[in-house]
């Protein structure tokens, strides 16, 4: 029988996000009332690991003192470090397999529907769904089951860390301005996961990525979740990013709402 270990984690200074912090990519956040409303953290640990160890070592660091000293999480309209320990942690193994961006080709391609030749995004008669106006057919594609475009990604293609990155862009946040040409999406999609994610080069010259990804909801002592805070909103996301080789974990904490500030 193995015995688990016991992980010490150390907090990181925050890094240099070339691609997420580029002063046009800063633009299209604000834009779309994404910017301010998520928050990256880093740290690291010593012991060893295996992939099989990524549960055990995500419910380590919500239960952890020094990250829970750390911890960036919302409060009110604020960044705040809360030291809540987590009481229960839910993860969910997210797929990272995308090297490219010919992943969004189908959404280039007119006779999809979601563009035109010109590349401006096909619109469509209003419509709510969970809150969120659906006006062209990017959207529909996002949220509208009944629509045809919703079929041009299964579903595990849906459970890309990629697509949720895609997804948290373009629907963006309470005083989002839309698109009207899906190129911005791709552009800024591209920064963020460049940022995020880790990739490796094989013996055989492949190129891999390093980088597991868990979507989790960290609950506090009376069971309210606070990573991220009411995860039953869509845009409420939570992802613990670990690289395996350096033994780094990432935090990225998205949560719907206006403009957040640190605290």
């Amino acid at each position: 029988m193995e015995i688990e270990h016991k992980y010490t984690f150390v907090p990181l200074v925050q890094k240099n996000l070339i691609n997420i912090n580029d002063k046009k990519i800063q633009e299209f956040l604000t834009k779309w009332g994404i910017k301010g409303n998520f928050i990256i953290q880093h740290f690291t640990f010593n012991e060893p690991f295996q992939k099989y160890h990524k549960y055990h070592l995500a419910e380590a660091f919500f239960k952890d003192s020094t990250v829970a000293k750390e911890l960036l999480t919302k409060q009110g309209n604020y960044w705040a470090k809360q030291d809540i320990i987590a009481s229960s942690v839910e993860i969910n193994p997210i797929s990272c397999s995308v090297l490219n961006m010919s992943f969004f080709n189908k959404l280039k391609d007119p006779k999809n529907g979601i563009v035109h030749k010109s590349g401006a995004i096909c619109k469509r008669f209003d419509m709510e769904i969970e809150n969120f106006l659906i006006s062209d057919n990017l959207r529909a594609m996002l949220l509208d089951e009944e629509c045809p475009e919703y079929n041009l990604y299964l579903k595990d293609e849906r459970e890309e860390f990629i697509f949720f990155i895609f997804q948290m862009l373009v629907l963006g946040g309470i005083l989002c301005q839309y698109e009207d040409i899906l190129n911005p999406y791709l552009e800024v999609t591209k920064a963020m996961y460049k940022d995020l994610i880790k990739v490796q080069k094989n013996e055989d010259t492949d190129l891999s990525i390093s980088t597991i990804v868990l979507q989790v909801i960290a609950k506090d002592s009376k069971g309210e979740a606070y990573f991220p805070y009411d995860p039953s909103h869509m845009q409420n996301i939570g992802f613990l990013l670990i690289d395996s080789v350096t033994h780094e974990i990432t935090t990225f904490l998205h949560q719907f709402g206006e403009y957040c500030l640190s605290q």
